[in-house]
């Protein structure tokens, strides 16, 4: 019996040692993992950030481990009300993005490196505490070099000839498309911008409600424009070796989207984190956000040599962080239109 009772008690301590060890063992690899959040054309396999996850893992102990954001006014709501959240890294906040939600969460100071040449379209952006930028553009109208349609205004997209073909982006689900409706506003006084707008209507082929949806649009043939970068023909020419597109050059300055990363306040891996994203900033991570996610690089210097060396300069707004109530109103304002329309 007291045989039995040691074999018993040796049983028990092997399989509570495996556990503990399991468990210490779990702990540790969740330790030197980092949840990064971002949006699934950056974490494809033609995006930028299976690249970035072996080029970082090849440098740190620390292993990367991507979670899709479809969307990030989700993404930050669901942070907010998760406690127990394990983002340690959120990718893809533009300036409109932090106006009107980064207030949802509290976000961790993040120091960067100072030696950076930034690009000086930029740089009113570069001393932000708490959220750091990793790529730029402008946006215009793209088009084909062919087409008969010449565009170099914004009243110019009132031209018969366009009815039906321009594609836009629903400004309350994307953010090019709330980038051309604060691009309107910021042009044209209050009065002359809801009239524009509503002269617009008829020459918008659909307001799509993401990016991607109003350039397929615009690739298929239904629309001649399509609001977009000014790194778009550059995809083109390297992806599929056509040179035939153009970044419309427009009399008005130009709006200018800028991403941001940021560190929730409630990280858990926090220091690595912060490891992560000045690695973002590194030439070698620049090239590849530059090369795999056709925005500029903050690394002014990176371009050089390559295609997006020979994107013209183009007359830009300042960015700047706008007002909630500022925004929430001129989305209001074009929501309304859309709903008289319908009457």
């Amino acid at each position: 019996m007291k045989h039995f009772l040691f074999f018993v008690f040796m049983v028990f301590s092997l399989l509570a040692g495996l556990f503990l060890y399991k468990e210490d063992n779990v702990k540790s690899i969740e330790d030197k993992k980092i949840h990064v959040y971002a949006s699934s054309s950056f974490i494809a396999k033609w995006g930028p950030g299976p690249a970035l996850k072996d080029l970082f893992e090849k440098q740190n102990l620390f292993k990367v481990e991507f979670v899709e954001s479809p969307d990030v006014n989700v993404t930050l709501q669901k942070i907010s009300m998760d406690e127990g959240s394990n983002a340690d890294v959120v990718l893809g906040l533009d300036q409109y993005d932090i106006s009107r939600l980064g207030g949802k969460i509290k976000w961790r100071d993040i120091d960067r490196p100072g030696n950076l040449n930034y690009s000086n379209e930029i740089k009113l952006v570069t001393n932000e505490r708490t959220f750091v930028p990793y790529d730029w553009a402008p946006l215009t109208f793209v088009m084909k070099k062919d087409s008969a349609v010449e565009v170099a205004s914004l009243n110019d997209l009132l031209k018969p000839e366009l009815k039906t073909k321009i594609a836009l982006q629903d400004p309350r689900t994307s953010s090019p498309g709330l980038q051309f409706l604060v691009w309107v506003f910021e042009n044209k006084n209050s009065e002359d911008a809801v009239k524009f707008l509503k002269e617009l209507s008829p020459q918008v082929h659909s307001y799509a409600p993401s990016w991607s949806a109003s350039y397929g649009l615009f690739t298929s043939g239904q629309a001649d424009l399509v609001f977009s970068h000014v790194t778009s023909p550059v995809y083109h020419q390297v992806e599929e070796k056509n040179t035939g597109y153009l970044a419309a050059e427009i009399a008005e300055a130009l709006p200018v989207q800028v991403e941001f990363a940021g560190i929730p306040a409630s990280c858990k891996n926090c220091e690595a984190a912060e490891m992560f994203v000045a690695f973002l900033l590194s030439d070698e991570a620049q090239r590849t956000i530059m090369s795999k996610n056709y925005m500029l690089p903050v690394n002014d210097k990176v371009k050089e040599g390559t295609a997006f060396d020979a994107v013209k300069k183009y007359k830009t707004l300042p960015i700047k962080f706008y007002d909630q109530s500022r925004v929430e109103k001129w989305l209001n304002t074009w929501a309304e239109i859309r709903k008289n329309e319908g009457n």
